[in-house]
């Protein structure tokens, strides 16, 4: 198992129970988050590893029309065309959980763990009265870390700010992020700590020359960026969002 490629691995680990056992014997070490773009229209959808710069497609024709709304724990909140229509989706196990039809409107969707989880809980967004808010030129991207909430806030060129959640109150954290590393998204935003070669540092999207959306990194033990590389900005348009890495790789 540990000599395939990885649409290889993941084909096999399809077959059985068996079989995906043996494919997570040779998982991955390291637990950094990679990017997932997925097309609109056609029957693929792209990985692309930060650590390692490396880009999969994988075919799924299982796929069909739709669009993703939300990932967590390696999962996939996708919907169809009509939007209305919601689904679970695994690609790398290929498992599908429908969903309800949900016509209510809603402008944000998500879930709180693998929808296989019995404390699994969907939860959509709406927002009302839109005379009555007042917008900040930030970007906030809010997240979670072993319960406690974490809330990220960018600005231009400006070092990203970091808060934690204290006591109802929020606290920025120190300066070297105590070995977290976040990694953002319009969809979806994860934390994870001590990853190798990645530690305390943020990775999210921002719009650079010519308006176009890059994936950039912020070091602060460097205290400095790190433009996205050209394969990086391929693989971070509007609708790209972070996922779990595939849970065998060589």
């Amino acid at each position: 198992m540990s000599l395939l490629m990885l649409k290889d691995k993941i084909r096999a680990s399809a077959v059985c129970k068996k079989w995906r056992e043996a494919a997570k014997s040779v998982r991955v070490v390291h637990k950094h988050q990679w990017f997932v773009s997925i097309p609109t229209f056609g029957n693929s959808i792209n990985l692309f590893d930060p650590l390692e710069r490396q880009k999969y497609t994988l075919n799924l024709p299982e796929k069909g029309v739709t669009d993703v709304a939300y990932s967590k724990d390696g999962w996939l909140l996708m919907r169809r065309s009509s939007f209305v229509e919601f689904f679970f989706f695994n690609p790398y196990s290929r498992e599908l959980i429908s969903l309800p039809d949900n016509e209510l409107p809603y402008q944000a969707i998500a879930f709180s763990s693998a929808p296989t989880s019995e404390t699994c809980t969907l939860v959509t967004l709406n927002q009302i009265h839109n005379n009555e808010w007042s917008y900040l030129p930030k970007e906030l991207y809010l997240m979670e870390q072993k319960g406690e909430l974490i809330l990220m806030y960018t600005y231009g060129a400006e070092k990203p700010v970091v808060y934690k959640l204290v006591s109802s109150k929020w606290e920025e954290m120190s300066s070297t992020l105590d070995g977290l590393t976040i990694f953002a998204s319009m969809y979806s935003s994860e934390t994870r700590m001590d990853v190798l070669g990645m530690k305390n540092s943020v990775y999210f999207p921002k719009y650079g020359l010519r308006n176009n959306m890059q994936c950039v990194s912020y070091s602060y033990n460097d205290a400095r960026y790190y433009p996205g590389q050209p394969e990086r900005r391929l693989l971070c348009p509007v609708d790209s969002l972070w996922i779990n890495p595939p849970p065998f790789l060589k």
